[in-house]
C-alpha cells in the first residue's frame, strides 16, 4: 500500500513551509538566477510537478556549487511524493553535510524519519531507524509540532503505544493545524490507527452542493474514485463504478468520484450522459489529488470507517474488473459484511 497521505503528508508539506525561512537563513550573496531556479522548483511542488521540481532544484543546487541546503530538501520532497525513498534518504544525507542550522538540520532529520516510514512497510527494522531521526529532530527543534507526530507515528508502528501517546500530546501543547490535532486526537483513543495508514482530512462541496468531509464520514467505509473524462480506462469503468454504488446501501458505503478535468463543460456533459448520479467533484486546482499523492488515473482509494486508507488501486487491470479488485476488501470491513447486496 502506497504510504503517501497520513504522516508523509504532515511532514513533508511541514518541510515544504520550512524552504523559505531556510533560504533566508543562508548568507550567501543574491543570485538572480539561482533565486528563480529555487523559485521554479517551489513552484512545481505546489503544483504537483515533481519531476520538474527536481530538475530545478538540481539546477539552482549546481549554481551553488552542490552545497544548497534548501535543494537538497526540495529534492527530498519531490522525491517522497513520488515514492523514491532512497534518494530521499540520499538528498537527505546531503542536505546535512551542508546544513548551517539546526532548523536546517531537524528538516532533514524528519524527511530522513518519514522516508524510512515508507520502508517500514516491507523491512520493520526501518521504523526503528525512523525513531532515531525523528528523535535528533525533535531534539534540534523541539517547538515543531510535525517531529513530535513523526516520533509518536514511529513509536507506534513499533507498538510502543505508551510513549506514542506521550509524543501525540506533545504535538497537540504545540497547536497543530485543526485537521492534523484531530489526527493525533484519533490515534491518542486508539493507537491501532498509528499501525494504519491514515486518510489525510479532506473538504470538497459536490457538484450536486454535498457538503463532504472526512469527519462527516466517520463510520462509514469511502470509495475515492480518481478519474477523468481524457481517461479512457476511467471512462470504461464508469459502468461498473454505478454497479458499486448499488451493491451497498448508501448509509454504509459512499463513493465520490473526483475529476482531474480541466473542461469543466465537457465533465459536466459526461456526467449527464452517463447519468452518474452519486457524489460528483472537479477537481480543478489539484488540491485534493496533491493531498491524497494521486498521479495516476484512474486510482481508486478504499477508506474504513476509522478513516484508515485499507487499499489503493492504480490504473486497470484488463483481466480483472474493479469490482472483483475491491470485492474482498470491501467484504473484510465490518461495517459491510451484512449488507452486500
Amino acid at each position: 500500500m502506497n504510504s503517501r497521505p497520513g504522516l508523509r503528508l504532515v511532514s513533508i508539506c511541514a518541510v515544504f513551509l520550512l524552504l523559505p525561512p531556510l533560504l533566508a537563513e543562508q548568507s550567501q550573496p543574491a543570485d538572480p538566477e539561482f533565486q528563480k531556479d529555487l523559485a521554479l522548483g517551489s513552484q512545481a511542488l505546489v503544483s504537483g510537478k515533481y519531476e520538474d521540481a527536481i530538475k530545478a532544484f538540481k539546477q539552482a543546487n549546481k549554481r551553488r556549487k552542490e552545497s544548497c541546503i534548501e535543494c537538497y530538501l526540495g529534492m527530498a520532497v519531490a522525491y517522497s511524493w513520488i515514492g523514491r525513498e532512497d534518494q530521499v534518504l540520499e538528498s537527505c544525507n546531503k542536505a546535512l553535510s551542508c546544513a548551517t542550522t539546526d532548523n536546517a538540520r531537524a528538516a532533514a532529520h524528519s524527511l530522513k524519519g518519514t522516508a524510512l516510514i515508507a520502508l517500514g512497510a516491507s523491512d520493520a527494522r526501518k521504523y526503528s531507524d525512523a525513531e532515531a531521526e525523528f528523535r535528533t529532530a525533535a531534539k534540534l527543534e523541539p517547538s515543531a509540532a510535525q517531529h513530535h507526530m513523526g516520533l509518536a507515528q514511529s513509536l507506534l508502528k513499533q507498538s510502543k503505544d505508551a510513549e506514542g501517546v506521550e509524543e501525540l500530546k506533545k504535538y497537540l501543547d504545540l497547536d497543530p493545524p485543526a485537521a492534523m490535532a484531530e489526527q493525533a486526537r484519533r490515534m491518542i483513543a486508539q493507537p491501532k490507527l498509528g499501525r494504519m495508514t491514515l486518510a489525510p482530512a479532506f473538504h470538497l462541496v459536490t457538484m450536486q452542493g454535498q457538503d463532504i468531509s472526512l469527519h462527516g464520514l466517520a463510520g462509514k467505509t469511502v470509495v475515492l474514485d480518481f478519474w477523468a473524462t481524457w481517461c479512457p480506462p476511467c471512462r470504461g469503468s464508469v459502468g461498473e463504478m454505478k454497479q458499486l454504488t448499488k451493491r451497498y446501501p448508501s448509509d454504509r458505503l459512499t463513493v465520490i468520484s473526483i475529476s482531474a478535468d480541466d473542461d469543466e463543460k465537457a465533465w459536466l456533459s459526461f456526467i449527464s450522459k452517463k447519468s452518474m448520479e452519486w457524489p460528483q467533484f472537479r477537481d480543478a486546482d489539484g488540491n485534493i489529488r496533491r493531498t491524497f499523492g494521486v498521479n495516476a488515473f484512474p486510482t481508486y482509494l478504499v477508506i474504513d470507517g476509522d478513516g484508515a486508507i485499507r487499499e489503493r488501486i492504480v490504473g486497470m487491470n484488463p483481466q480483472e474488473s474493479i469490482i472483483h479488485r475491491l470485492k474482498d476488501v470491501l467484504a473484510a470491513l465490518p461495517s459491510l459484511q451484512a449488507d452486500t447486496r
